[in-house]
């Protein structure tokens, strides 16, 4: 029997590296989460961005061997979700010529438009290209006909309409660095947490992520079966803590275990107005504190990010039409009790926490069901196609990139 290929998706966070690991089920088309695991890592690593090489590479070994030692093998390949204030999103279109003896869209055909967006992408020697994402194409200038998978179809002239995650080299290549191994892919974290949580009828209703990570909160918007939108608010779950640091004037640890322990987002009708007991930053002496007041706190922080989330969306050209299919949530600023009814109560549309599609992943539910891994998984999904979620041109050329752009569309649609 052949031994099974271990793949790695680990998410470089806010202040924390996520890994998770498993083997691919070709035949099934899905990856089997096997074991995982968490690493702190403030000192080496801020909001995405490596910011010291050497504590971010201490955690990340850190991370690879203990989710080895969960798993009991070696990994063999490494996803690595990115993100960071360092990555923003362009709009792009192509056009080409389907000169083929036949009119019909063929994968050459789709590389040489997918080539056409992307040379049309301007960008300077300190940045590089993370991913490209075709929205929809059009076929001999027939505008309002917009598809989606155009391969096998009749034309003469083909355009595409793209979103291209743009990111800062010198930050990808520290990030490299402190992986220290061969990255086979590299992808948007918010996209590869969205394409394992949302579903197609969410995507065609319009639908948004919102991913709540300690620094960050990032946003993918989809209408119409379509990606709109991404982007990220520099403001995350780490801030209520600091919040409730400065205020009950603990020390960060100590007001990290009270907002666990005692805080909710939404103040429920049996919120009893109760004390509790916490210890000072001096670390000697115990003070209290009050449930209700602790929850103002909490609201007061969490109102500030809905707002921003309210005002990036209306700011997008389709930002009215993201509420119809509702808010998934994830990231691990979820998991604070009242969450989903506090973002339920400030939109009036319906949410949900983000589960991972079983169809694409399955494992330890410990693993599937908690937003924290979320990213991860989807790293880790995206191995089972070369262009999972996103189309990437190569240089290279032949039936083998040709077949595997062919393999991408059937996947993707």
């Amino acid at each position: 029997m052949a031994k099974q290929t271990i793949i790695a998706g680990l998410d470089i966070g806010s202040s924390q590296v996520c890994c998770v690991a498993g083997v691919k089920d070709e035949e099934k088309r899905l990856i089997k989460i096997l074991g995982s695991s968490v690493v702190p890592c403030s000192e080496g690593i801020k909001a995405g961005a490596v910011i010291n090489i050497q504590e971010a590479a201490v955690a990340i070994s850190r991370a690879f061997d203990e989710t080895e030692k969960a798993v009991g093998s070696q990994i063999n390949d490494i996803a690595a979700a990115i993100r960071g204030s360092f990555v923003e999103a362009k709009n792009s279109s192509g056009s080409a010529d389907i000169n083929n003896s036949e009119k019909e869209v063929t994968p050459e055909v789709v590389a040489n438009v997918l080539d056409s967006a992307r040379n049309k992408i301007r960008i300077d020697s300190e940045h590089q290209i993370l991913q490209i994402v075709p929205k929809e194409f059009t076929l001999n200038q027939q505008k309002d006909i917009r598809i989606q998978n155009p391969i096998d179809m009749k034309g003469s002239f083909i355009e595409v309409d793209v979103h291209a995650l743009i990111a800062s080299s010198g930050n990808i290549g520290n990030i490299m660095k402190a992986i220290d191994e061969d990255v086979d892919v590299k992808i948007y974290s918010y996209l590869a947490a969205s394409e394992v949580l949302v579903t197609k009828e969410e995507k065609e209703l319009g639908c948004l992520v919102v991913d709540f990570g300690g620094l960050t909160t990032g946003l993918v918007h989809y209408t119409d079966g379509i990606l709109r939108y991404t982007g990220e608010i520099q403001v995350g779950s780490d801030y209520i803590t600091r919040d409730i640091m400065h205020r009950l004037r603990a020390s960060f640890a100590v007001s990290k275990e009270i907002k666990e322990m005692y805080g909710t987002a939404f103040a429920y009708p049996d919120l009893k107005n109760e004390e509790f007991e916490y210890r000072g930053a001096d670390g000697k002496s115990m003070k209290k504190y009050d449930k209700r007041q602790l929850v103002e706190i909490i609201q007061s922080r969490i109102d500030q990010v809905l707002s921003a989330v309210e005002s990036k969306m209306k700011a997008s050209p389709w930002g009215s039409q993201f509420l119809s299919g509702g808010i998934i949530l994830t990231g691990g600023g979820c998991l604070l009790a009242g969450m989903q009814e506090a973002v339920e109560k400030y939109f009036g549309c319906s949410v949900r926490i983000g589960i991972p599609n079983s169809e694409k992943v399955i494992g330890q539910s410990e693993i599937i069901s908690s937003p924290v891994y979320t990213a991860a998984i989807g790293a880790a999904v995206s191995t089972l196609s070369e262009n999972y979620g996103s189309y990437m041109p190569k240089k290279s050329s032949g039936n083998g990139f040709f077949s595997r752009a062919v393999r991408w569309f059937e996947e993707t649609f």
